[in-house]
């Protein structure tokens, strides 16, 4: 049973859509060179994520967020943001707490270091991976080496999981589980869709997307033995972690989900037909924004490069997907249909399901698109004269690195300086100051949770409630007052901190109590001669902070 196979993999079609036995499926390289260097790209990414790591000493605000569940948790405190309050489901994906559990459990404070650890090892493994799954599917090696060197080399490939999010484990995880189908091995299918399920909760579609592809083929053979235990490896790791969930928190379902979809709403609500249009436009720029030479490290979107005009990178690889989509579908190879049906459905749920798409939802598309854009190179190289086959294809490849890995050495030290002038000098000041003025059962507002948060380690109404029910409350149950302003109104903690666009623009919406009721008792900002060293430091939100107290004394409705 344990290494029951799907089936045998499906032979090589004589077709240009994925490949072309008679030509590109014969390695353009030496098939012992081939393996090297795919090995080699893979120790290649976890140096470069490792010295990422040393140099910039990066972390995600939001990875403070999961850890802090796991170091209160390991020091008796509950799987909780809040050591004082009720159990709260403030953590989306199951393993960037676990991973740092186990890593707490082991020393007192190992639990980041773990999981930046592991994403650089899992950084490798996707490239080792994603490069196998080229070979396997017979993708000439230039198309190979773009795939992996993208994974390697990308910035944001390299960014979230080094500064502690998700992201690689995530990106590995489903590669691992395209592997599998060309394994053709259940139980490493079983194991891989698990994992899945438990680095991301929306790869439940993925999930489903596969096992009714399983399915699909079990039927045909009437042979229902793989999906038996698929099924059963599900069951055990995943219902496992639900069971749990739901005893502990009072339901499997992360409260961060719920703040979020309640707290932004829809996003199409109230456009006009035009407006719709200009909206899904922009979003799509931003979900495959990452295709190209892009930049991410202020938080607050994507920033292109001056090389990448309007963006023509970007463009050209997700024309390239496109085609790779095309040739997946009519190659009918179940790994291949798999990649575009992953591309398929996960575009159509950040594009019009997802309310506000944050940064590092789009890591694991972009790594299936650009593996999807392998395959459309690959197709569209298969119509070049013999000859010209390698040429076209290595230039190409070279020309795409090329315009990630230019930029490198600006992003490694924008990133630094994030970290050092932002993060360290500003955010973590604001947490650490709150924890010296902050009585213990005193509460704080804010919407910026993580850095606050953690070094605060005090109550806080963060906007919109991802570790705080009383908040997610508040934002379903007044439509009309979504926002952080009406938010801190209702619930008036007795410290704020606030940017100073949200400070003007609270008193420009008349709500006059943040004068009236509290005073500004510290400021926290960045020096102009250093902001102006930031990577495009007008996209930083983050350079400075007022702190005020409340001074007044509340009762009713509004006492936290």
């Amino acid at each position: 049973m344990a290494t029951e196979k799907l089936g045998a993999a499906a032979p090589v079609r004589s077709s240009a859509n994925i490949t072309r036995p008679d030509h590109l499926s014969r390695e353009s390289l030496d098939p012992r060179w081939a393996s090297v260097v795919t090995f080699g790209s893979a120790l290649f990414a976890v140096a470069v994520r490792l010295f990422f790591w040393y140099y910039t000493r990066r972390t995600w605000e939001d990875a403070l967020i999961t850890v802090q569940h796991a170091e209160n948790a390991a020091r008796g405190l509950g799987l909780n943001h809040d050591p004082i309050g009720p159990h709260v489901h403030g953590f989306t994906s199951a393993l960037s707490v676990l991973v740092p559990l186990l890593g707490e459990w082991l020393h007192r404070g190992f639990g980041l270091p773990l999981l930046k650890l592991v994403s650089a090892i899992c950084g490798g493994i996707a490239v080792w991976l994603a490069m196998s799954i080229c070979r396997r599917l017979g993708m000439a090696f230039p198309a190979t080496l773009l795939v992996g060197g993208y994974l390697a080399i990308e910035h944001q490939q390299i960014l979230f999981g080094m500064a502690g999010m998700e992201t690689q484990i995530a990106v590995a995880a489903v590669l691992f589980s395209i592997y599998s189908l060309l394994e053709m091995r259940a139980w490493s299918l079983g194991v891989a869709l698990a994992l899945c399920a438990l680095a991301r909760p929306d790869f439940c579609f993925w999930v489903v997307l596969v096992v009714a592809l399983v399915g699909w083929r079990c039927w045909k053979r009437r042979d229902w033995r793989p999906l038996e235990t698929i099924t059963f490896a599900l069951l055990v790791m995943v219902g496992s972690w639900i069971a749990f969930t739901t005893w502990y928190y009072g339901g499997p379902l992360p409260n961060t989900i719920l703040a979020k979809a309640w707290g932004f709403g829809r996003w199409y609500a109230g456009l006009s037909a035009s407006a719709l249009l200009l909206q899904l436009w922009k979003r799509a720029l931003f979900t495959f924004a990452i295709l190209g030479p892009a930049y991410a490290g202020n938080g607050s979107g994507f920033a292109w490069f001056a090389f990448e005009p309007h963006g023509v990178i970007t463009g050209t690889v997700l024309g390239l997907a496109i085609l790779g989509v095309l040739a997946a579908l009519n190659s009918k190879r179940l790994p291949a249909i798999a990649i575009a049906a992953f591309v398929l459905a996960y575009s159509a749920y950040y594009l019009f399901l997802v309310s506000v798409i944050a940064l590092w939802y789009c890591i694991p598309l972009a790594a299936i698109t650009v593996l999807s854009a392998g395959m459309g190179l690959n197709a569209v190289l298969s119509r070049f004269p013999a000859r010209w086959r390698s040429i076209t294809g290595y230039t190409a490849a070279t020309a795409y690195l090329a315009s990630l890995a230019i930029m490198m050495p600006a992003t490694f030290s924008g990133e630094r300086k994030v970290q050092q002038f932002v993060e360290n000098s500003v955010r973590k000041q604001v947490g650490l100051y709150l924890a010296e003025v902050a009585q213990p059962d005193q509460t704080i507002g804010c919407e910026p949770l993580g850095y606050i948060g953690y070094y605060s380690r005090r109550v806080v109404f963060a906007y919109p409630g991802m570790c705080n029910r009383q908040v997610t409350h508040f934002v379903h149950t007044h439509p009309q007052q979504r926002n952080l302003i009406d938010m801190l109104d209702y619930f008036r903690p007795d410290y704020i901190a606030l940017r100073p666009a949200e400070y003007r623009i609270a008193l420009r919406r008349g709500h006059t109590w943040l004068v009236s009721d509290y005073e500004r008792v510290a400021d926290f900002r960045v020096p102009e001669a250093q902001r102006e060293e930031l990577l495009f430091p007008q996209d930083n939100l983050d350079t400075e902070f007022y702190v005020l107290k409340r001074t007044s004394v509340i009762s009713g409705r509004r006492s936290p």
